[in-house]
């Protein structure tokens, strides 16, 4: 028999199980060692955080860093979460027949808070959600707070580091274990960043206290109703189960050059916005412009 009750949980022990406790020690390893890389990385103190919990940043400011946004990250996120329970299919033949589901029961998880569902049963015993509560349309409507209407979306022409960010996450939809460690490092950034954007919007006159900004941060800020912590342990875990010791140089590579990509992508949004704007940091390190130039990686 089996039990119905933390699901969660009860995903992460058939994943554990799927592979031999040793592989899965290392593998814990890797991922770790990418989580220490993540957390030493300059985003972290990136200094347009402080200026957004300022004020110093008017309401034109804000409306086109929420655009810039949008592209970046906002508009592709459930595709590649979509595509990362699709290409939990390449652990097989590898692993045993069926490995694939729990993986793909996790991200469904992670999935179930994007589409805009809610734990418990409705009052007709049945699942609580609404796609109007998505995160996606959440933030559409942030932008509708903000003023920007249909015509100034569809005509916004992205930054150079925007459409970087949106390519290089699209570019990993090939394979499995790169798509979960862009979007675990996508979670870090959101959890990082949210909070002081969510300021900032605020600051402009905008209410916070429901709607995108609610269900963004961690699951230890009592200000929302957010847990991409959770989300994202859950990709580390995903990838416990996947990497091979052979994927480690790969990985290193992917996680510092989409860290990079998003401190670029800040730098660009304070030089733009910022009345305190300096040039940008040299412990950044930036990638060169011949480096973006070349960011069709192989992610196979």
């Amino acid at each position: 028999m089996y039990t119905l009750n933390d699901p969660r949980q009860q995903a992460l022990r058939t994943m554990r199980a799927s592979i031999p406790t040793s592989i899965w020690n290392r593998n814990e390893e890797l991922t770790s060692n990418l989580k220490t890389r993540i957390n030493k990385h300059p985003l972290n103190t990136h200094p347009i955080i402080s200026e957004l919990y300022s004020g110093v940043y008017d309401l034109n400011a804000i409306q086109s860093i929420h655009l810039e946004y949008r592209h970046a990250i906002v508009k592709l996120f459930t595709d590649a979460l979509g595509m990362a329970q699709f290409q939990t299919r390449q652990l097989e033949p590898r692993l045993a027949p069926g490995a694939k589901i729990a993986p793909r029961f996790l991200l469904t998880l992670n999935a179930l808070d994007e589409y805009g569902f809610q734990p418990g049963l409705d009052s007709k015993k049945y699942y609580r959600g609404n796609p109007n509560a998505a995160h996606y349309p959440l933030f559409e409507r942030v932008l509708d707070d903000l003023k920007i209407d249909s015509t100034e979306r569809s005509n916004h022409k992205p930054s150079i580091q925007s459409q970087k960010l949106h390519s290089y996450l699209e570019g990993s939809f090939s394979s499995y274990i790169s798509i979960l460690t862009l979007l675990a490092v996508a979670e870090t950034q959101v959890i990082i960043f949210s909070p002081a954007l969510r300021k900032a919007t605020e600051l402009v006159g905008i209410n916070v206290d429901e709607g995108y900004y609610q269900v963004h941060g961690t699951t230890s800020d009592k200000d929302t109703n957010a847990a991409d912590d959770d989300h994202e342990d859950d990709l580390w875990s995903a990838l416990n189960q996947a990497c091979h010791e052979d994927d480690n140089e790969h990985l290193q590579h992917i996680t510092l050059e989409y860290l990079h990509l998003w401190n670029s992508f800040w730098d660009a949004q304070r030089s733009k916005n910022s009345p305190l704007s300096r040039p940008a940091s040299r412990k950044s390190d930036p990638i060169s412009s011949k480096k973006l130039r070349e960011l069709d990686v192989m992610f196979s």
